[in-house]
């Protein structure tokens, strides 16, 4: 036997090593046979509900880093409800509908749409939608999700698919719900119309044109109104120029006689006084600026007076120029040319001066024939490739200033990933100013709570501004706008009666009847055309824009489900569903309840690598999920997630992994030091064991228990707060610093050392014990893996019930005011920045290898701290305890003159004055005695014991005790 077999040296079959991609899905399996989220739901019922409604992503695809943040934010919220005394009800859902499907679908089929029926698209993409969400399902729950997912919800069921048909029979029934010929954002590639949430802006280089608008008139003199566009191609479509008309204007007079250019002696030209005095994007006019003076400035109204009509450049019609307040100064002439079926702005104004809404393109952006008396060659040709015919017959017209590229921000389709355009067609809205749905919304807005509060900016500002909702998509796959034209009178209605019934026969049979020809004759029973009363009517093809789909989620899972709440406690989504889903839920919402369906709503940001670029398979950024569940584990996955400031963009790298991975290891080396001391402490929690009940007398457990009081009512505030970034933050300091690099150290020695049953160390084993079971209860919502599998450790089963079921069924530590010491506390943080200082000094002698160990070293504080509250009145501040503090073989204090450099006949290694606690002065000393070979302590009892063990004092009866009980050991100097 050695010396150290007497000590009480750590023991645990809890791992260093994690091995979570292994262990993981072990906890995994384990919870779905306890079926872990029903006995929780069981166990819990009587607590408040808490019901955060999610959001459901398409099921087109394996998921990707914003599909993970996304749910680990949900389920670490849940979580922390539950923690905090509610019992959160989370049930999963996926949107099933829509063109992101139908995309994939044909791109897997190798066939263009119109080589398949309605029916043989919907019934493949029923099928990809079913596959893809149970994939997803599994990689979500890989993840450690807290959900229901038995009883998620899919806005493809029958029964789903019936409560969009309901709620928008409702609308229709309230006269909500209009068909018109709009502007609406429309793919070409796609061949639909988009919503705004289906756009996103790329840099895209369009070709501009500063084109000359003639007026009209008798007049030998000839004025023109210059306009600039970045899109010539609407130019066949112009109905009219606007100007400003609060802005100032120069007319400009042309006044050379130069043959071949553009302007005739005595031309004149209104330009925008901004941009021509500043010498600003002025459209090109700044090659020939030297050929004009300056006539008049006047403001934009007063062009206006006698209604001057212009010549349309293209298409040889008189328009008028009228007045824009949406018309800006910061680029062009200041004027712009109206196609009002090509743009939201030029659409409204065209509406209030009766113009025709004019769009001449079929639904693959191609130019139709009513094009022919202005560009025949045109007719059938793509607008993106249109513009340098259209310019060169402005040229050849004189009416062209100047082309160039411009390099902008342009709206793509979200799935092509190509340039979409405005295009007005006849598509059904739901209206915003009906019952001033708009107004109702925007106040509803003001009385929720936004986190980050600037949500609540954004989405008003998009509710303000957004056009009617186009609801009408040209696609297969999804519930049809159940509308029908009468072939008699050519009139489109949609019957709110009817479309009741059709929701009645898909809550039986789904809606693919609707895509058959003809209808069934059970759900045409008595329906006629309400303008001629004729019944040969025809179905309308198109579907419900997808938004509205999962924007009635609140109706289809809070509404129609039991052991749910309306509204919701919560939305959690990307900060991109503040002009899509969050949107879509309001409105609806707020024209079938008059009331929002939910209280909160938070937003993260988006997942970008490293250097904050998007991640792209072209840039060979991308990070999937899988691939870090995979290699690390999920509870680094979760880790990364609860570390970031997840309301702005969220950084992800191969560096950042392995930080966290670092970071994940320090907190599991914290928990296994505790663990591993608390193998023999005893789990009778009886009165007779005082370190149960009583507060302990040790300095170091009480001030480490305060500080642990605080830290943790700063995890649970941050919690509250939604900070988990701060929490995480917080909880890591706790373990790496106040325990790891301060606490630990310093009570090795008592753990190590002391009687197995001494009160310092079964206090020290208390204070362990009680640090780990709260730390792991604070964790749980990050770390669940590695907490389940720690709580056999700290948390003793209940019958019926194991550890890790009541560690994640269990709510928050109480609070224990009563451990708080700020006044230990503050001593204490003067005492450690004298430790910090020491450490300095140590580390000095030890890389100039004078001493190997701090225990070589005996301390002498000389003088008298400036700060005299560092010392004074600090109970339990012993020589020995310092001695233990900075792990020395002694400290001895004097108030008198600094040490000559020697001590009992020991030079100096060390004598200078303290900066961290003026007026201090170090002296160290080489350790007198010898070292005991139990505790490695110098001291001059070293072997004076009968035996002559090479041990100290404090160490002798501790050996000779155990040596008693452990006869056959044969423990003794020769074999130390």
């Amino acid at each position: 036997m050695k010396f150290k077999d007497t000590l009480n040296l750590p023991q645990t079959s809890f791992p260093m090593q994690a091995k979570l991609p292994e262990k993981e899905p072990e906890i995994l399996s384990r919870w779905e046979k306890e079926d872990q989220y029903g006995q929780i739901q069981e166990l819990l019922r009587d607590r408040p509900l808490f019901v955060l409604h999610d959001g459901p992503p398409y099921a087109n695809g394996h998921l990707h880093m914003g599909h993970a943040l996304n749910k680990i934010l949900k389920d670490m919220i849940n979580r922390i409800a539950l923690k905090n005394g509610k019992r959160p009800v989370y049930i999963p859902g996926w949107d099933c509908h829509g063109l992101p499907i139908e995309h994939r679908v044909l791109a897997e089929l190798k066939r263009n749409r119109s080589e398949l029926s309605p029916i043989e698209i919907r019934t493949r993409c029923r099928e990809s939608a079913q596959e893809f969400s149970g994939i997803q399902g599994d990689e979500f729950r890989r993840m450690g999700i807290l959900a229901d997912w038995k009883h998620s919800y899919l806005t493809m069921e029958y029964g789903y698919e019936a409560t969009i048909l309901r709620a928008f029979s409702a609308l229709v029934q309230d006269r909500r719900i209009y068909k018109g010929v709009k502007p609406v954002l429309w793919c070409p590639n796609c061949e639909t119309a988009l919503a705004d949430a289906e756009v996103e802006y790329e840099e895209h280089v369009s070709r501009t044109a500063t084109v000359l608008f003639r007026e009209k008139g008798d007049s030998p003199s000839r004025r023109f109104f210059p306009i600039w566009t970045t899109t010539p191609w609407t130019l066949p479509a112009n109905r009219a120029v606007a100007i400003s008309p609060e802005a100032e204007y120069l007319e400009l007079e042309w006044i050379l006689d130069a043959p071949g250019t553009l302007f005739q002696k005595g031309d004149r030209v209104v330009v925008g006084a901004l941009l021509w005095t500043e010498e600003k994007s002025f459209a090109g006019f700044s090659a020939i600026r030297s050929g004009f003076s300056v006539l008049a400035t006047r403001k934009g109204k007063d062009f206006l007076n006698g209604n001057p009509g212009l010549l349309s450049p293209l298409n040889g019609q008189t328009v008028p120029l009228a007045a824009g307040d949406f018309v800006t100064m910061d680029q062009g002439s200041g004027m712009v040319h109206i196609a009002p079926g090509h743009g939201e702005d030029d659409y409204n104004l065209g509406k209030s001066l009766n113009l025709e809404i004019y769009a001449p393109l079929d639904d693959r952006g191609r130019y139709t024939p009513d094009l022919i008396s202005v560009l025949p060659d045109l007719v059938g040709v793509p607008v993106q490739k249109a513009d340098p015919a259209i310019l060169d017959l402005l040229a050849s017209r004189g009416l062209l200033v100047e082309t160039a590229d411009y390099r902008h921000s342009y709206p793509h389709c979200w799935r092509c990933k190509k340039p979409v355009l405005f295009r007005a067609t006849p598509q059904w809205f739901l209206s915003l100013s009906e019952k001033d749905l708009r107004d109702q919304a925007l106040s509803a807005i003001a009385s929720l709570e936004w986190i980050p509060a600037k949500g609540e900016t954004r989405i008003t500002g998009m509710i303000s501004t957004r056009p009617d909702w186009c609801l009408s998509r040209q696609r297969a796959w999804g519930i049809p706008i159940p509308a029908f034209t009468c072939r008699s009178c050519r009139h489109s209605f949609i019957d709110p009666v009817f479309v009741l019934r059709l929701a009645d026969w898909t809550q039986v049979n789904g809606v693919d009847a609707w895509f058959v020809d003809p209808l069934p004759p059970d759900l045409l029973q008595d329906l006629q055309c309400p303008s001629c009363k004729g019944t040969d009517l025809s179905p309308e093809k198109d579907i419900l824009d997808v938004w509205f789909d999962s924007g009635v989620s609140h109706v289809a899972v809070l509404k129609s489900r039991e052991g749910l709440h309306w509204p919701a406690d919560l939305y959690l989504e990307g900060s991109d569903q503040h002009r899509g889903w969050f949107q879509s839920s309001l409105l609806t919402s707020m024209a079938l309840f008059n009331a929002p369906p939910y209280r909160r709503v938070l937003t993260h940001g988006f997942v970008v690598d490293g250097q904050g670029r998007k991640m792209s398979k072209s840039l060979k950024n991308v990070i999937s999920p899988l691939e870090i569940v995979q290699k690390y584990g999920a509870e680094i996955l979760r880790l990364w997630v609860a570390s970031s400031d997840y309301q702005e963009d969220i950084r992800l790298s191969d560096v950042i992994l392995s930080h966290l991975v670092e970071s994940y290891r320090k907190i599991r080396n914290t928990f296994r030091f505790l663990v591993s001391n608390l193998y023999d402490f005893p789990s009778d929690q009886s009165s007779l064991h005082p370190w149960i009940q009583a507060p302990s007398p040790d300095l170091l457990d009480r001030w480490i228990l305060s500080l642990w009081e605080r830290t943790k009512g700063r995890i649970i505030q941050s919690y509250k707060a939604f900070d988990f970034g701060q929490a995480t933050h917080i909880a890591n300091q706790f373990c790496s610093v106040s325990l790891s690099a301060h606490y630990f150290d310093m009570i090795k020695d008592r753990l190590y050392t002391e009687r197995k049953n001494s009160p310092e160390r079964r206090f020290t084993q208390a204070t362990l014990r009680t640090i780990g079971r709260e730390l792991l209860l604070c964790l749980e919502p990050i770390l669940v893996f590695t907490t389940d599998e720690l709580a056999p450790y700290f948390i003793p089963e209940q019958p019926g019930e194991t550890s890790a079921f009541s560690l994640h069924s269990s709510v928050f530590p109480d609070t224990a005011q009563g451990r708080i010491d700020p006044s230990l506390e503050e001593k204490m943080e003067q005492l450690l920045s004298l430790r910090g200082e020491f450490g300095k000094i140590m580390d000095d002698l030890k890389k100039s290898k004078v001493v190997g160990s701090a225990l070589e070293v005996e301390v002498t504080l000389t003088g008298k701290p400036v700060n005299e509250g560092v010392f004074e009145g600090f109970e339990g501040l012993t020589d020995s305890f310092l001695a233990t503090f900075l792990i020395v073989s002694g400290v001895r204090r004097t108030a008198g003159e600094p040490l000559s450099g020697e001590l009992d006949g020991r030079k100096s290694l060390i004598d200078q004055d303290s900066e961290a606690v003026p007026g201090l002065r170090w002296t160290l000393n080489p350790a007198k005695g010898s070292k005991c070979e139990r505790c490695w302590n110098y001291s001059s009892t070293t072997g004076s014991n009968p035996e002559g063990w090479p041990i100290c004092s404090r160490c002798y009866p501790i050996v000779l005790e155990w040596t008693r009980q452990n006869p056959s050991s044969g423990i003794g100097p020769a074999n130390p």
